[in-house]
């Protein structure tokens, strides 16, 4: 697959409270990675640190939020980095969760607020798109696709150039189980 500016993330989780949804982002523009390539590099190396390549594989995507909000409050600019920085992450995110009329998209500071998404589900989401985010704009082009795919491999991240709403149009709608209360006959075949 080629790598181009259309790179998204869809990464499917699990919540308590709808069961199954897809978190949909998009990467930063060059604008903000300018703003804050610094702390993204340094999130970026931590995330590089181990000569294992199961660290990338395994732990990186669950570190690099938690990697981020710590060296930047040590550096006295969180409260910076979260405005302009993990803001921008989440307003190019949205969540795509089945409703009433079929699958709807949401963004992602609604879907928090509504408790879509407990605390544990949004630090890991937010980890894994400061971890998309790093990746897509600090590592080399010829090797992004190769980081993504390693990590999202074990947490079946999907890599697309669809849009939000292109990607919610081709989600089909899951069939439920329909009760009529009714007990079923039992068959006379015997198998």
């Amino acid at each position: 697959m080629k790598i181009d500016r259309k790179l998204n993330i869809v990464i499917p989780v699990e919540t308590e409270s709808k069961g199954l949804i897809y978190v949909h982002s998009t990467p930063i523009s060059r604008d903000v990675f300018e703003q804050f390539y610094l702390e993204l590099g340094k999130v970026f190396s931590q995330c590089f640190d181990s000569i294992n390549q199961a660290h990338l594989a395994l732990t990186a995507p669950q570190l690099a939020y938690p990697a981020l909000k710590t060296m930047t409050i040590k550096a006295g600019n969180w409260e910076e980095v979260k405005k302009g920085l993990i803001n921008e992450i989440v307003r190019l995110t949205n969540v795509l969760v089945i409703g009433e009329k079929g699958w709807e998209s949401i963004p992602l500071d609604l879907a928090i607020k509504r408790e879509i998404l407990d605390e544990d589900e949004e630090s890991e989401v937010l980890s894994a798109l400061t971890f998309f985010t790093a990746i897509c704009r600090v590592a080399p082009k010829d090797l992004r696709m190769s980081f993504l795919e390693m990590a999202g491999s074990l947490r079946s991240w999907e890599l697309t150039s669809l849009d939000s709403t292109e990607y919610l149009n081709g989600l089909t709608i899951p069939v439920k189980a329909v009760t009529t209360g009714k007990k079923a006959k039992e068959s006379s075949i015997v198998s």
